[in-house]
């Protein structure tokens, strides 16, 4: 399992952890899972590197289909058909900007079709590495999760979740940043230029900023990585979740 499945595993992880209500208010995962299939249907065809939304989800459901109940069917469910989500192939950063403009259509954000103009704003001229850009996009979340201090029991549970299927190596990945300190601007500073707003973003899916060293935690983030308090903004009403700027 390579380390950009679980990055997309950990992703759709949190948006339920921390996305719930508004998920069920729009259907439940039945209808999380065709807004990501319409998200990797809907890049298909753009090359690059990193590999497509529509083939991550296929691998994940082969890595995790044999599971009952969990991100395991749920994953499963999603390219089961064999045909839209395996035959898409969304390279690179589009992939993540798939992946996570279906899940904030599936959280019920207010401006969720514009998320993905925000995220391709400024992408880089070369593709970044796909080791590279996946563990960066995993110490993203984890940082975020930790912010307030802990990882709340809800978040493990479905840490534990998204690693299943997981390799010896990948295991090694995430456990060696669970052992660095949560710091937003470490991580600023590891971000590559044209990659700003997805690494924000990605850290805000796995964060409720409800409390005020999460709110400062994205405050420092966003300042670190040149994102003007507008842009932020949009980026948490598209996830619907609470703004840090007013």
């Amino acid at each position: 399992m390579s380390l950009m499945n679980t990055v997309t595993k950990m992703a759709i992880g949190f948006a339920v952890a921390k996305g719930m209500q508004a998920v069920n208010q729009r259907g439940g995962i039945g209808a999380l899972m065709q807004d990501l299939q319409g998200a990797a249907t809907s890049q298909a065809g753009s090359a690059g590197g990193m590999g497509g939304l529509g083939d991550l989800l296929g691998q994940l459901s082969g890595a995790g289909g044999g599971a009952s109940g969990g991100l395991g069917d749920m994953l499963g469910q999603l390219t089961g058909s064999g045909s839209g989500g395996q035959s898409a192939s969304a390279g690179g950063l589009a992939g993540i900007g798939g992946l996570l403009g279906g899940l904030a259509g599936a959280r019920g954000g207010a401006a969720a079709s514009q998320l993905e103009a925000l995220l391709d704003q400024d992408n880089p001229s070369q593709e970044p590495d796909e080791d590279e850009m996946a563990q960066l996009m995993l110490r993203a979340m984890l940082y975020a999760a930790r912010a307030d201090g802990d990882i709340d029991p809800q978040e493990k549970a479905k840490l534990l979740e998204a690693f299943e299927g997981s390799g010896p190596e990948e295991m090694e990945t995430v456990s060696k940043i669970l052992r660095e300190t949560a710091d937003p601007t470490a991580i600023a500073d590891a971000t590559p230029k044209g990659v700003e707003t997805q690494v924000y973003t990605m850290s805000l899916n796995a964060i409720s900023p409800d409390n005020r060293a999460e709110a400062e935690y994205l405050h420092t983030l966003a300042q670190r990585l040149g994102l003007s308090p507008s842009t932020v903004n949009q980026l948490h009403d598209s996830l619907a979740v609470p703004r840090i700027y007013q």
